[in-house]
């Protein structure tokens, strides 16, 4: 058993437990749609267990929603202000941290939060 929780993992699980919650679903009566026990959901909700494949797809028809959903506000993008210059920081799905140098921005920027870094 794996104890220590991926971000994505955790994520998905959240985005499970969110539309469960929406559509007034309780966690045995979802998982009696996909034909698993209510641990076994409660592991996927807590993040415990890897999703497989044909169980994403099964949630996006029970749930009815697209696999789109499940990463929905995973990835964050923010801007550090620091004495070194100004980066966009980001980070993908595998947990790499991206840091870009900001030289000069031209244009609108939006939905970016600004964070200082010590």
């Amino acid at each position: 058993m794996n104890l220590k929780l991926s971000s994505v993992e955790a994520h998905i699980g959240q985005q499970i437990k969110k539309r469960r919650m929406t559509l007034n679903l309780k966690q045995h009566e979802l998982a009696k749609l996909l034909k698993i026990t209510q641990q076994q959901l409660s592991k996927y909700e807590r993040g415990m267990d890897k999703l497989p494949p044909y169980r994403l797809y099964q949630l996006c028809k029970v749930l009815s929603v697209t696999p789109n959903f499940f990463f929905q506000g995973l990835d964050s993008v923010s801007i550090c202000l620091t004495e070194q210059g100004n980066w966009l920081v980001y980070e993908n799905l595998k947990g790499q941290k991206i840091q870009i140098k900001l030289c000069k921005l031209y244009g609108t920027v939006s939905d970016i939060k600004v964070v200082q870094k010590d």
